[in-house]
């Protein structure tokens, strides 16, 4: 036989153990617990979309930690109309409204959550069926993901809010913007989510990170809340502080936002100056973080009646 067709199929066997070893390394990923951690506020009509394709993955998280900040009854309704006849393991974490406080809800789901890697998302996107499976696949500790999203139209999202449905668009849809976004490709994924370090655009509504990361620079920081949207970048700037990379999943861990109207702030407020103070820092740990968290806030309803307080379930 010819040495070039020995080398040819050295190479064939060498690409096939590789092939065959990222396999079993992407398989024995997605059996680590996986916790989901839903924010929401006061938009159950949203939130049933979410919790629905929630149901539809894949691989379905081992728990789903409904992370509510103040809602009134109306959310816990559709929570258990929903995820109450679903065979997923669930709970609604809930504490009273006294305005934003986004990063302390989720570092009250965090307390309540029992998954060894953790999962963000808020109440108003559909997930692709393979959302988590795609976070799984690249979970590894050091490294915090950030997912993508692609965003619905009015037209669409009143449709889906009307029929409750988590009908997916075509990829190209025209009146859908940040279309890439809805492309799922993995292999083209793997090749372009290289691990990178501080960079100063993230967002938290398609995060997820190892618990012993989050626990690492103590969680969510409490500084943040009472205005909207900073507290994301803060517990990632301090990741990348603690030494941490980050990895953006394109064309994998696909998220279809919701159309809302979106408030555009045009003046600098306290919490810019404060992300400024992080930078010039260098800080690494939450000033008032998950370590801190008062007990304040509850379960007011889980999968199994089982509450994690200390307390019978409140249902409200």
């Amino acid at each position: 036989m010819h040495p070039d067709v020995f080398d040819q199929l050295d190479r064939n066997v060498y690409f096939g153990n590789l092939s065959r070893l990222l396999s079993r390394f992407l398989a024995f990923r997605l059996f680590m617990e996986v916790s989901l951690i839903i924010t929401t506020y006061n938009w159950p009509e949203a939130l049933e979309v979410t919790l629905t394709s929630v149901l539809k993955q894949k691989r379905i998280p081992d728990e789903v930690v409904v992370a509510d900040d103040g809602s009134d009854p109306k959310t816990a309704e559709i929570v258990e109309k929903v995820l109450r006849p679903s065979k997923v393991k669930w709970l609604h974490a809930w504490h009273a409204d006294h305005g934003i406080r986004q990063a302390r809800i989720k570092n009250l789901g965090v307390r309540y959550s029992r998954g060894e890697y953790l999962v963000f998302i808020d109440h108003d996107v559909v997930l692709h069926p393979q959302f988590i499976e795609d976070h799984l696949c690249n979970a590894q500790r050091g490294l915090f993901l950030q997912g993508k999203r692609c965003f619905l139209s009015e037209a669409y999202t009143k449709n889906l809010l009307s029929h409750g449905t988590t009908d997916l668009p075509p990829p190209f849809l025209r009146s859908m913007e940040s279309r890439k976004n809805a492309l799922r490709i993995p292999w083209l994924g793997r090749i372009l989510s290289r691990p990178r370090g501080f960079q100063v655009t993230l967002r938290g509504c398609n995060l997820s990170m190892h618990r012993e990361d989050f626990m690492g620079v103590d969680g969510y920081d409490e500084t943040f809340d009472q205005l909207w949207g900073r507290e994301d970048s803060d517990i990632c700037y301090r990741m990348f502080h603690s030494g941490m990379k980050v990895k953006n999943l394109w064309f994998s861990a696909l998220q279809y936002h919701l159309h809302h109207k979106v408030t555009k702030r045009t003046e600098e407020d306290r919490l810019d100056l404060e992300l400024r103070k992080i930078i010039h820092e260098k800080r690494m740990r939450a000033l008032k973080g998950f370590s801190q968290l008062s007990g304040e806030g509850m379960v007011t309803a889980s999968s199994n009646g089982e509450c994690r307080d200390e307390s019978p379930c409140l249902r409200l």
